[in-house]
């Protein structure tokens, strides 16, 4: 059982004044808000950078999650897909999509810049398919780019619909490296010879061999705090010693009868030895932990989903139907944040807050980060900060100021 110590008691409120101050202050090129930062707009100019700058670079996705930067400046994106689970194939949405910015105009969203690679993978929807009361979408999740040109792509389609594929260089689906739960979040080790992956449904940690496809279990994770599971959906490597950072969702809970979705302060960071799986607490007091990265320093990126539970969705609720009243969904939209911590998961640092539904992060240096937003079925009518609005699937660009000018 993980040992909970309560160094963030006001996290939460104080998360939600942050979020509900920086959202008054967005700009209008991009939805998303954080502490201090410059808004880039092509038609202004940019100003002189203060703080983070937040850019959106791709709009109107279907549940974007896995990204991959490449060395010319082009991105590979997974998409969960719309959520709806068609009888035929054909019809599923999930896709795979190669970017280019052709235009060098600092987006990818203009025409003939995309690429697609897979169109047709596998979607659904968990509150129709397991009456979950919320509105959660899976499909082709996270995303891996391997030093010899191949990809690995984790795909949770439900029921029999689940692995991790390797693609070649080529846009050849190859071989299905594991089928046995669904990986949330995937990571290489440090010489690029094994994949570590959360299992989210089994809340375990396990290793994959890449050669031969031997896969074997790292760590078990027990319950948290309020006794109830604990649900990896993240995890990186510390590029210092190879141990392993993994993120912990809180798992439902049912209290007399009732059924929480989840304990705001019960998600946690820990470390695991990946040797002999030991498992240390490391970043305490989160909410909802859905990703984690991990710098040459040792600097923990943080992704929290959003900061509580608001307006459950019946399972018999179109999700489809324009015309629905803004619902949340089960999450409390654009309360999602990224946070960096020191190593030893002290010196908070808000990165970015007030973000839609946060997933994925892809870290290509301590000063340029990529997450993926709007996680739901895609426009269905949401409560926005401005009034009512949509769901829309985006990834956005966060550009830190040097060290020094903080």
């Amino acid at each position: 059982m993980l040992k909970q110590r309560r160094f963030f008691v006001l996290l939460t409120a104080v998360a939600a004044l942050l979020a509900a101050f920086v959202l008054s202050c967005r700009a209008s090129l991009n939805p998303t808000a954080a502490p201090d930062a410059e808004r880039n707009s092509s038609e202004a100019g940019a100003a002189a950078q203060q703080g983070p700058l937040i850019e959106t670079v791709l709009t109107g996705l279907a549940n974007p999650r896995g990204v991959v930067v490449l060395s010319d400046g082009s991105l590979l994106v997974a998409e969960a897909g719309s959520g709806r689970n068609a009888v035929d194939p054909q019809e599923w949405s999930g896709k795979l999509t190669h970017f280019h910015d052709i235009n060098n105009d600092g987006d990818f969203s203009d025409e003939g810049e995309r690429t697609f690679w897979f169109r047709h993978l596998p979607t659904y929807n968990a509150l129709s398919e397991y009456s979950t009361w919320r509105d959660e979408v899976s499909g082709a999740g996270d995303l891996l780019h391997h030093t010899d040109g191949h990809l690995y792509l984790s795909v949770d389609g439900g029921h029999d619909r689940i692995g991790l594929y390797e693609i070649s260089p080529y846009k050849r689906m190859g071989r299905n490296l594991s089928s046995l739960s669904n990986m949330t979040g995937t990571a290489f080790s440090r010489d690029h010879s094994q994949i570590y992956v959360a299992e989210s449904t089994a809340n375990a940690l396990s290793v994959i061999t890449i050669a031969d496809g031997n896969r074997h279990k790292v760590t078990q994770f027990g319950a948290l705090a309020s006794g109830q599971q604990s649900v990896p959906t993240g995890v990186a490597v510390d590029p210092r010693n190879g141990d392993l950072l993994v993120a912990l969702f809180t798992g439902s809970l049912v209290v007399e009868g009732e059924t929480i979705a989840f304990v705001p302060g019960d998600s946690v960071i820990v470390r695991v030895d990946p040797e002999n799986g030991a498992i240390e607490d490391v970043v305490l007091g989160l909410t909802t932990a859905i990703d984690v990265a991990v710098d040459d320093d040792g600097n923990i990126y943080v992704v929290e989903m959003t900061s509580g539970a608001a307006d459950p969705i019946e399972p018999t609720h179109d999700l489809f139907d324009p015309d629905q009243p803004a619902l949340h969904g089960g999450y409390l939209r654009f309360t999602g944040r990224v946070t960096r911590y020191a190593p030893d998961g002290s010196d908070e640092y808000v990165v970015a807050a007030g973000l839609d539904m946060p997933t994925n992060i892809t870290l290509v240096s301590p000063a340029e980060i990529y997450i993926s937003t709007g996680q739901g079925t895609p426009n269905r009518p949401i409560p926005g900060p401005d009034g009512p609005t949509t769901i829309v699937g985006e990834v956005i660009r966060i550009t830190l100021p040097d060290t020094d000018s903080r």
